[in-house]
């Protein structure tokens, strides 16, 4: 593959697979555990817009039955690298969450506002218990939340793209490595 010359590759697509099995592997475990103490498969909450790609290849990769949930949140301004919104904005696709284990889905997490806003949202409407996945964990010092599982961890600042990340045209989302952009 040739990267656009403004783009330092991070993980190709073998890194990627390696990390969705071993991830697909530990949230089979949980879904086993969920229908042993609930009766009900795991609720898989996918945070769009980004997450759908990580979503879709986690729970093809996975061998138990879980049921896929979505809600869309707006935390960050999209012109500027980590710069939060004042408010973070939810659609919750009607979600009912009483009585269910859920795991939460998402391609990174950067200060863990998002993680921290939905896990407090589901605890709320009475879900049992929450763990969330993502394949990007950025390390912050000023994070809210940690995901309890990532695929990659990356400690830099920089604008990172591919596999659900986008640069401010959403470009890259669609592809099957990850890259961030040279300063």
């Amino acid at each position: 593959m040739q990267f656009p010359s403004h783009l330092d590759p991070l993980y190709d697509e073998m890194q990627i697979e390696e990390a969705l099995a071993r991830l697909a592997a530990e949230v089979d475990g949980w879904a086993a555990g969920a229908e042993a103490r609930t009766g009900q498969m795991l609720l898989a909450l996918c945070v769009l817009r980004g997450g759908v790609f990580f979503f879709s290849d986690l729970l093809q990769r996975m061998t138990r039955s879980v049921e896929p949930a979505f809600c869309r949140a707006f935390s960050y301004a999209k012109t500027e690298n980590g710069a939060p919104l004042e408010r973070m904005f939810v659609d919750w696709q009607q979600l009912k969450p009483l009585g269910r284990e859920v795991i939460l889905v998402d391609n990174i997490c950067d200060s863990g506002r998002t993680l921290l806003h939905v896990e407090a949202w589901l605890r709320l409407q009475g879900a049992r218990r929450v763990r969330s996945v993502t394949m990007m964990h950025r390390l912050r010092t000023d994070a809210l939340a940690v995901p309890a599982t990532t695929g990659f961890v990356y400690s830099g600042y920089e604008w990172l793209v591919g596999y659900g990340m986008r640069d401010q045209a959403a470009h890259y989302m669609n592809t099957r490595w990850i890259a961030r952009v040279k300063s």
